[in-house]
């Protein structure tokens, strides 16, 4: 796993927030020599080109990427211009707004009041890609979300994404059985996770509930023989 990240020292327009973080997540998996039958086997099984999302050369190995996730970090304490920030970066951020209210406590919407919020953060989720190959294995994706989620959630009084099949191609997206049979199915696995719809699409986690803890727990449980 790798995690990299950047934000702005001083705001010079409506994307340079410094209380905004961007980050990115990847899961990377390294492709050597072979120095067996077993090896060259397992690398063409790995070379076929639905089991990564990318690839590149570092040195004496391969690196196959097979998990990415991408979004914003943003610091409840500092911000003062979410709606600009939001808005400035695309439209899929813009949706996120719905998250904020200034007539709230912390300036989140006063929905969040009926129940406890505890964090300084609040992490938007904006895009996460799985291999193909690696999908309908009994949750390796959502694995390596919940293992991302370690790094970006620690401080964090919420999560939040946007529940949409992404890989539907733009032509297809007027299929709109299509697109709500994908999008729940996509919807039950953030479900799975610990989140739960808030409005408008967006679903949110509040990582101090046991929710999240538990779902995380049980994937590491099932994965366990794998795991390092």
């Amino acid at each position: 796993m790798r995690f990299d990240s950047e934000t702005s020292l001083v705001a010079m327009d409506a994307d340079d927030e410094p209380a905004v973080l961007e980050w990115q997540c990847h899961a990377v998996l390294p492709l050597w020599e072979p120095e067996d039958e077993g090896a060259v086997a397992d690398n063409i099984r790995l070379s076929v080109p639905d089991a990564s999302l990318s690839r590149s050369s570092q040195g004496e190995r391969e690196e196959l990427t097979v998990f990415a996730m991408s979004g914003l970090t943003l610091d409840l304490g500092r911000i003062d211009r979410i709606y600009d920030s939001l808005d400035a970066r695309s439209s899929d951020y813009e949706h996120f707004a719905r998250l904020f209210d200034p007539s709230g406590d912390m300036g989140l919407h006063p929905d969040f009041e009926e129940g406890l919020i505890v964090g300084a953060h609040v992490v938007i989720i904006d895009r996460v890609r799985l291999a193909p190959a690696w999908r309908g294995h009994g949750g390796i994706g959502r694995l390596l979300i919940a293992r991302s989620l370690r790094w970006l959630a620690s401080s964090a009084a919420l999560v939040a994404t946007h529940p949409f099949p992404i890989e539907i191609p733009l032509d297809d997206r007027d299929d709109e059985p299509r697109v709500e049979r994908e999008k729940a199915s996509v919807q039950r696995t953030w479900q799975s996770l610990g989140f739960e719809p808030f409005r408008e699409d967006l679903w949110v986690m509040k990582p101090h509930l046991r929710a999240h803890q538990d779902a995380a727990e049980q994937l590491e449980a099932a994965f366990s023989q794998y795991l390092v």
